[in-house]
């Protein structure tokens, strides 16, 4: 008889512990899935003031979210004579506007139109920045938004995504063929692959690789996207790249179908291509003036 509490205590320890490791295991799980996805999100929220001269523009995402954008008109007519084309900016992951306007803040100066907006969860857009359906449909609203415009020409409109963006903006492309050419900066090819990249480095173990894999969906794959674009793409990359590895536009380039072209630029980092190779500017230009320069038949 003595025994016997004993023994219950033995057996149902065992099963105590089990319980703890399951539901730790499940509580990390959680977490660390949360963490991974929010990586790709690092908004910077608050007031957004306009530089002179640029248009504060309010429009609803498809869901009635409320984002705000800029537009920076052309500083220069079109040397047809018509309405000068515009560029969406579909942004990166961190900052908002505010900082992400430097990207593309040459174009106005040589005839082209810019429109940059924020994401929900974005500088003064309303909302929570996830990945899954809102930022695509964000960017369509975006889209929508300029095509609205009677100072924007519909069949003139390009795409400039940089890193987060580029992913995004493809996703848009992919489905709406008033994008007539894009620019991809810094971009990654897949969600999970870039998980990948940002825990285990270049190249990532399989211990990263895995995890990964448990963690990360891999919805709107980036090379997925660029697969169904006939149009014309400008991909660029710095080789010394290490937020987004310069192989994630190889990959792009390789699922393209032939309708991109990729130009790397040695010992180009992720977010200053343009200070460390001015060449990047003209090479834009001149793909957007090839690509826009008068109206698609």
């Amino acid at each position: 008889m003595s025994d016997e509490p004993k023994t219950s205590k033995r057996r149902a320890f065992p099963g105590l512990i089990r319980i703890l490791v399951t539901l730790a295991v499940v509580t990390a799980f959680l977490w660390i899935t949360g963490c991974m996805e929010r990586m790709f999100y690092q908004p910077t929220v608050g007031p957004t003031p306009a530089p002179r001269g640029v248009e504060v523009v309010r429009f609803p995402s498809r869901d009635d979210t409320l984002l705000t954008g800029w537009f920076i008109p052309a500083q220069t007519p079109p040397p047809d004579g018509g309405t000068s084309p515009t560029i969406l900016h579909v942004h990166g992951n961190a900052g908002n506007i505010e900082s992400h306007a430097w990207f593309t803040e040459f174009l106005p100066a040589y005839g082209f139109n810019v429109f940059v907006f924020d994401y929900r969860g974005y500088g003064e857009s309303q909302g929570k920045a996830t990945r899954r359906g809102p930022l695509v449909e964000d960017t369509n609203a975006a889209l929508d938004a300029l095509l609205a415009r009677e100072d924007v020409d519909p069949k003139r409109i390009g795409m400039y995504g940089q890193s987060l963006g580029g992913a995004i903006g493809i996703n848009v492309m992919a489905d709406r063929p008033e994008i007539r050419a894009a620019v991809l900066e810094s971009s990654f090819a897949s969600w999970r692959e870039e998980a990948a990249n940002v825990v285990g480095g270049e190249p990532p173990g399989m211990i990263w690789r895995s995890l990964a894999w448990l963690l990360i969906p891999d919805s709107h794959r980036p090379t997925d996207a660029i697969a169904r674009v006939n149009r014309p793409m400008l991909l660029l990359h710095g080789d010394a790249d290490t937020l987004i590895p310069v192989s994630h536009s190889r990959r792009l380039l390789a699922a393209s179908n032939g309708h991109a072209t990729l130009v790397e630029f040695p010992g180009g980092e992720h977010n200053t291509l343009r200070e460390s190779h001015p060449q990047m500017e003209q090479a834009v230009l001149e793909f957007f003036r090839q690509h826009l320069a008068s109206p698609a038949e």
